[in-house]
């Protein structure tokens, strides 16, 4: 009986939190359509409204997808990390042995510049925290939250139910559900995502949502690649179609369009810039 009453009362709470929940979203929005602010402020709506939101995203809606994590191996070295942090300046770093599919650690770009500090020659693995937090797709954002909050790390990486790794989550991820995109200092601004070259070239950020990309320079994809496939970047668009990472320097072709991707910068686990050449004019249909 205690196993019913218990199940019985985490309903009802469960009940009572969307009712109100349900309630207040209610007198914002008729205070919204009122012009009334005396509860809160008008700048506030919107993040109020993210906040209730947050409890029906999933990690899977937040996370960086596998093809454009940047992860780093086990045995590299101080400098190589450093060559390798001056390109791509994030904080942390997954760590795996072998294979992506194996993370075993994050790195912490500043253990690694205080061992270069002390002058002690050590490989990532030597300063390195062996405490991962792997979580579920389909954990929710809140819970994820609580949970980096309780365990004190700042990143989780996402498996799937076969131990796969599908991406990866940061704390900065869930706070821009809330607040919107939080851009730094090292963001690379909208507007110099696409780079426009001499006749029918252009480069791109391999981070451009595949449907910027068609939108600004041309839709890429045929009918029967959309149907098949569910990739957002035109990075990851790029290694579908190679079947592979493509290392810098390789050419990847598109038979459909003749447009060719060569690779300008990349490293183990994604692409990072392309250059993308033999562009068609607009008009020229794509089927």
């Amino acid at each position: 009986m205690k196993l019913l009453d218990k199940i019985k009362t985490n309903r009802l709470v469960k009940q009572q939190e969307e009712s109100v929940i349900g309630l207040i979203e209610d007198i914002m929005e008729e205070r919204e359509e009122r012009g009334d602010s005396s509860i809160v402020d008008s700048r506030e709506i919107p993040m109020l409204k993210n906040l209730f939101r947050l409890r029906d995203v999933r990690a899977h809606d937040v996370m960086t997808p596998r093809v454009d994590m940047d992860a780093v191996p086990l045995e590299m070295t101080q400098a190589k990390f450093c060559k390798h942090i001056a390109e791509d300046k994030f904080t942390r770093y997954p760590v795996y042995d072998g294979v992506l599919d194996n993370i075993v650690g994050i790195v912490h770009v500043k253990d690694v510049l205080y061992s270069l500090i002390t002058k002690r020659k050590c490989l990532v693995k030597d300063v390195m925290t062996p405490h991962v937090l792997f979580v579920s797709p389909a954990m929710r954002a809140l819970d994820l939250l609580k949970e980096m909050q309780s365990k004190q790390v700042q990143m989780a990486i996402v498996v799937d139910e076969h131990g796969g790794v599908d991406g990866l989550v940061s704390l900065e991820d869930l706070l821009e559900v809330v607040v919107g995109e939080i851009d730094d200092e090292h963001d690379e601004p909208d507007e110099l995502q696409i780079k426009r070259l001499s006749g029918s070239s252009v480069e791109v950020n391999a981070k451009l949502h595949l449907s910027d990309f068609e939108r600004d320079v041309y839709p890429v994809a045929t009918q029967a690649e959309r149907k098949n496939s569910d990739i957002d970047t035109i990075g990851g668009w790029v290694v579908n179609l190679a079947g592979h990472v493509p290392q810098k320097g390789e050419v990847v072709h598109h038979q459909p369009t003749g447009i060719r991707f060569l690779i300008l910068s990349s490293d183990t686990c994604c692409i990072r810039r392309i250059k993308v050449m033999n562009i068609p004019k607009k008009d020229e249909k794509n089927d």
